[in-house]
């Protein structure tokens, strides 16, 4: 992606390291490791059926007149807020002291 980005500018391509430098450039961010998805979840993630909950939730929003800042995103294992979980080889940066509340169902 910085590549492209790069390219659309007219700038030089980055190097091999750049992802690790630019973490070192900003020392108030900091790595985590990702969670693999689950292969059965995967299968699951039909778009038709993604799009027609997408589209009874956007209804949903309209009939009641629900505001942005009252939706929240959880599911049964609930959610770190500013976080997504997917694959264990990408790395996740946030800042050092951002405060993360946590969920859970019980």
């Amino acid at each position: 992606m910085a590549n492209r980005l790069c390219t659309d500018l007219n700038a030089s391509h980055v190097g091999p390291q750049w992802a690790e430098n630019f973490v070192k450039r900003n020392p108030e961010l900091t790595t985590r490791f990702r969670r693999r998805i689950d292969y059965q979840r995967a299968q699951c993630e039909d778009p038709g059926v993604l799009n027609a909950w997408f589209q009874l939730v956007q209804n949903m929003i309209a009939k009641y007149g629900i505001q942005e800042e009252d939706i929240y995103n959880f599911d049964e294992t609930g959610f770190l807020m500013g976080m997504q979980a997917c694959s264990q080889a990408q790395r996740l940066l946030q800042a050092l002291n951002e405060v993360l509340g946590l969920v859970r169902s019980s």
